[in-house]
């Protein structure tokens, strides 16, 4: 079951009304496998006591209402169908998107929008959103004629200062609403029809693969433009891929995995984008898959505003046991085999992940970095899928991406990060002077100094970004504001005061739905005033990096040693308990602690293309950093 309510909107207008909300607790636990949240249940108590005063309209009694459906292959929900038949007999559905807000106004952000009850997407790109997908996505929606609708159930127009261009109705407005409903559902729908396409299943229609042909230039171009601005066309090693690839799909292939190994800046990301748009062009049933909600709510922005619902292809591969439904590579996920299943960042992957993934395409890429790997959880190494697939049955086919594309000093500025972090002492001018000229690092005394020289090249028409190690501050989703949030400033949660005299307040990037897609592609982390983590910041880019460089990694005697602090006890076990446990004495704890340091450093001084600004926490670390750079760069 995909809802938590059906009925006749007669039946519902004439329930008791905390018969009808038990209904909704107890349906949604069974349905999406967790309990609603407190707001969840404020949210039906007024919309339900709302709906059965302004649907008790006779003319409308025998239309079929559905509450929360959830949208196939996906962690979506509509909040209100009604189902009937249009005049011309045509079946139709009007879906409806639900806010209880009393206020709300823009900003400027294009959909991103202020109420009463927070920050949130705008409700007619959410239902736009909806209407694309079932379009292109979902085995019955051809079938029906399908009206999308806003329904501001607590607020008057007075208080919602938003632009709609769609049919959007107020709290005051029952008698329009009713009419609307008539107008476009008059007449009831046969039951077996509603469950026809209640029951209806994720499938990638024609209007998919013909809409992906006519737009499939421009969101590929929109997609290197906001990923990496380097350009948007393919290099020949990444050209013989696609083309290796994509011959395989055509010859019908199948049992076949691709194991594409490439560092930061070879271009994974936009290759597995490509890959996407190219089997979807053919018309071969495609996804690309992620783990990582930040990028992939960026790349399905990337999409959607092309089209909305061109990024239902991009789904995530683990969401873990409290998500309310299945990532495509967990167990129990509900789902067909596919022709091509792209998986990005894989080296994020468990051993379970992988061996599920290898089930769900007949021919299958994980593009991956073992060097990315962030947590002591992650376990996609090429050992791990060569052992997984050949235990599978699968033919191997491993490729490296050679090229470096990102950054502007190529693989000599990449050669000089991996003996920064691995072999300190050897640094030499010979590491350096190569690609001096072409690409800016500068090791800097002060937040100001960074934050000024940033400022200038934002001025000069750069796009510049604030990253920041996942130090003295642990972060807040409830509270942005929060003093769990501020990570530049004063005072901090860690008590570190070297921000003491500095007179601005920086806080962390924390929503992924709500402010990654504008910090990273709407070019917002211009204005400086947020940072990104290293969760926030793996698989984006931008034109220069200004790393705030913590104190959880530190230069001491000549090496780099694990520090006194840290905040990121994300993973099972966390940083943080690794730091503890290696201080303690455990050497495993150590060694990997070391490892995922080395991780996170890499990732941070690869996101400039053009130039990477360091400010240091650690005094000590810092003379090192600024030592090599007065010696070398300066």
């Amino acid at each position: 079951m995909n809802y938590i309510y059906l009925n006749t909107i007669k039946n519902f207008v004439n329930a008791n009304y905390s018969n009808v909300l038990s209904t909704f607790e107890k349906k949604f636990k069974i349905v999406y496998g967790k309990r609603a949240t407190i707001e969840q249940k404020k949210a039906w108590e007024s919309s339900v006591k709302y709906l059965q005063n302004a649907l008790n309209y006779q003319c409308i009694y025998n239309q079929v209402i559905v509450f929360e459906y959830r949208l196939p292959f996906s962690n979506e929900r509509i909040d209100l169908l009604i189902f009937g038949r249009g005049e011309t007999n045509i079946p139709t559905i009007i879906l409806f998107e639900l806010k209880g807000w009393k206020r709300a106004e823009e900003t400027t952000s294009v959909f991103i929008v202020n109420s009463d009850l927070g920050k949130s997407v705008h409700p007619e790109y959410q239902v736009e959103n909806y209407v694309g997908k079932l379009r292109f996505s979902h085995s019955e929606a051809g079938n029906f004629n399908i009206i999308p609708a806003v329904l501001m159930y607590n607020a008057t127009s007075n208080t919602i200062n938003l632009k709609f261009k769609k049919f959007v109705f107020f709290k005051d407005d029952i008698s329009g609403l009713r009419s609307f409903v008539a107008e476009w559902a008059p007449n009831p729908l046969d039951l077996e029809i509603v469950n026809r396409f209640l029951n209806g299943q994720y499938i990638q229609s024609k209007k998919l693969f013909d809409a992906i042909k006519k737009h499939f230039t421009d969101i590929q171009k929109q997609s290197y433009l906001a990923l990496a601005k380097n350009g948007w066309g393919l290099s020949s090693e990444q050209l013989e891929l696609v083309d290796e690839i994509t011959q395989d799909l055509k010859s019908g292939k199948s049992n076949t995995v691709y194991l594409i190994q490439g560092s930061p800046g070879s271009g994974k990301t936009l290759l597995a984008i490509h890959l996407l748009l190219s089997s979807l062009k053919h018309g071969f049933q495609s996804i690309l898959a992620y783990r990582n909600n930040r990028l992939i709510n960026s790349i399905r922005d990337i999409f959607d505003s092309i089209e909305r619902g061109l990024s239902n292809p991009i789904k995530f591969y683990s969401v873990g046991p409290k998500a309310g439904f299945r990532g495509v590579a967990e167990k129990n996920f509900n789902g067909s085999i596919l022709d091509f299943v792209i998986y990005d960042e894989a080296q994020r992957m468990t051993k379970e992940n992988i061996h599920y993934a290898l089930k769900r395409g007949k021919v299958t890429v994980f593009f991956y970095d073992e060097a990315q790997i962030l947590n002591a959880e992650e376990e996609g190494t090429t050992e791990n899928f060569r052992t997984e697939a050949q235990r599978q049955g699968m033919l191997i086919k491993e490729r490296f991406l050679r090229g470096f594309y990102r950054v502007n000093g190529g693989e000599l500025y990449h050669k000089f990060i991996e003996t920064l972090l691995r072999e300190p002492e050897r640094i030499n001018s010979d590491l350096i002077i190569p690609w001096n000229t072409s690409y800016e690092f500068k090791v800097l005394k002060s937040i100001e100094e960074l934050l000024f020289l940033l400022g200038k090249k934002r001025e000069e028409g750069f796009k510049v970004a604030l990253i920041a190690a996942f130090t003295e501050s642990p972060g807040d989703l409830r509270d942005q504001t929060s003093l769990k949030n501020l990570r530049i400033g004063y005072p901090l949660y860690s008590g570190l005061d070297i921000y003491k005299d500095f007179n601005k307040k920086i806080y962390w990037l924390m929503d992924p739905k709500n402010d990654y897609v504008p910090f990273w592609v709407k070019e917002e982390s211009n204005k400086l005033e947020k940072c990104a983590s290293i969760y926030g910041c793996q698989g984006f880019e931008t034109d220069f990096a200004g790393i705030i460089w913590g104190r959880d990694f530190v230069f001491r005697n000549g090496k780099w040693e694990l520090g006194e602090n840290c905040e990121d006890n994300i993973g099972n076990p966390g940083l943080k308990d690794l730091i503890n446990q290696a201080k303690k004495g455990k050497v495993d704890a150590d060694i990997i602690a070391r490892r995922l340091l080395e991780n996170r450093y890499r990732i941070f001084l690869t996101r400039g293309i053009k130039g990477t600004y360091i400010f240091c926490e650690d005094e000590e670390t810092a003379n090192f950093l600024r030592r090599i750079y007065n010696d070398f760069l300066a």
